[in-house]
C-alpha cells in the first residue's frame, strides 16, 4: 500500500511539473509570434512587451527546476521515473533559450527605424515563426503523451526552418549588394533569421528527449 502511495505522489508531482512546462510552451510560443508581428509592423510597444515578458518565461524555468530537483531528491526515482523527471529540466532549458531568442528578437526589431524595404524578407520571417511555434505544439503534445512518431514529425519538420534560413541569407546579401545603405537592417535580420533556426533546433532537442523519454535510448544523428 505504501509504495502505492509513493508512485501516487510521484506521478502527481510529475504532472504538476509537466503541465508548468506546456504553460512555458504556450508563452514561449505567444513571444515568438509577438516578436515577429513587431518586426513586421514596426510596433516598438509590442517588442518592448516580448522583452518584458520573458521574465514571467524565466521564472516559471526556475519553478519548475525546482520542483524537478525536489522531485529526484524526494522520491528517488528509477529507470523511466528518473527518465520522466530528468527530461522535464532538459525541456525547460530548451524552453527558457527560445524565449531568449524570441527577446533578442524583439532588441533587434527596434534597431532599425525602417524595415520596408526589405518586405519579402519580413514575411518570410513571419512564416517562419509560425511555423517554429507550429512545431512546438507538436513537439509538447508527443512530449505530454509520449508520442514518439509525433516527436519525430517535429525533428523532421526543422528541415523546413534550415531551408528557409539558407534562402534568407543569399537573399539578404542581395539587398546589401544593391544598396549599401541596407546593410545595417539586413545584418540585423540575418542575426534574426539564425536566432529562429535556433529555436527550430530547440524544439529538435526537445524531441529527442521525447525519444529518450519513450524508448530510453539517446538518439544518434
Amino acid at each position: 500500500m505504501e509504495n502505492t502511495h509513493i508512485v501516487t505522489r510521484f506521478d502527481n508531482d510529475l504532472g504538476e511539473i509537466e503541465g508548468l512546462l506546456v504553460k512555458m510552451a504556450d508563452l514561449v510560443g505567444q513571444q515568438i509570434k509577438d516578436s515577429a508581428a513587431a518586426l513586421q509592423s514596426g510596433d516598438s510597444k509590442l517588442a518592448k512587451a516580448v522583452a518584458k515578458n520573458d521574465s514571467k518565461i524565466n521564472r516559471l524555468e526556475e519553478k519548475i527546476d525546482e520542483k524537478a530537483i525536489r522531485l529526484i531528491a524526494l522520491r528517488q526515482p528509477m529507470a523511466e521515473d528518473l527518465r520522466s523527471a530528468i527530461t522535464t529540466l532538459k525541456v525547460s532549458t530548451s524552453l527558457e533559450r527560445m524565449g531568449d531568442y524570441a527577446k533578442t528578437l524583439s532588441y533587434r526589431s527596434r534597431e532599425v527605424d525602417d524595415f520596408s524595404a526589405m518586405k519579402p524578407v519580413l514575411r518570410t520571417i513571419v512564416e517562419m515563426s509560425e511555423k517554429i511555434v507550429t512545431m512546438l505544439d507538436m513537439v509538447m503534445e508527443a512530449y505530454v503523451n509520449r508520442d514518439l512518431p509525433k516527436a519525430v514529425a517535429a525533428r523532421e519538420a526543422d528541415q523546413e526552418i534550415n531551408d528557409k534560413t539558407d534562402a534568407l541569407f543569399r537573399e539578404l546579401l542581395t539587398y546589401m549588394m544593391e544598396n549599401p545603405r541596407n546593410i545595417e537592417a539586413c545584418t540585423h535580420l540575418l542575426f534574426i533569421s539564425k536566432n529562429l533556426e535556433r529555436s527550430g533546433d530547440q524544439v529538435t532537442n526537445i524531441a529527442e528527449q521525447v525519444h529518450y523519454l519513450v524508448t530510453g535510448e539517446l538518439l544518434e544523428e
